[in-house]
């Protein structure tokens, strides 16, 4: 009896030492703070090695590597701009968000999609649905 103990007891602490599985919704606050600075590592660090960017107003399909090269235009267009941002969806791996972003002189009110591969976004999919934000 006392080595089943010590059996479950090991258990227990080996799983109190795994790191837990991020929420997506975790992640996803994560991917808007640093996408408004923009945090070029962060941004990185959260999308897979082979995710892939739509931007589907522009018609323009990003590999990981062109999305963080984007960044340097973003960041000019981001400057004194805020973001709200809140889950319009889930189905399976895929969350859909509805994004306000303000900028000094618009708004836009975009319809995002993210597909997780694990803990990481491995497609995004960004859609304008209003020229403001009043339905946000």
């Amino acid at each position: 009896m006392r080595g089943l103990r010590l059996t479950a007891t090991a258990l227990l602490l080996l799983c109190a030492a795994l790191p837990a599985t991020a929420d997506p919704a975790e992640i996803l606050d994560r991917w808007y703070d640093a996408l408004m600075q923009p945090d070029r590592a962060v941004l990185a660090a959260l999308l897979d090695e082979d995710a892939t960017i739509t931007l589907e107003d522009l018609d323009i399909d990003q590999t990981r590597d062109e999305f963080i090269e984007s960044m340097d235009e973003w960041e000019d267009a981001v400057k004194g701009a805020s973001e709200q941002h809140r889950l319009d969806s889930t189905v399976g791996d895929t969350v859909t968000m509805l994004v306000c972003y303000r900028f000094p002189e618009n708004e836009l009110l975009m319809r995002e999609s993210f597909t997780f591969a694990g803990e990481r976004i491995a497609r995004s999919m960004q859609a304008t649905v209003a020229e403001d934000c009043s339905a946000f």
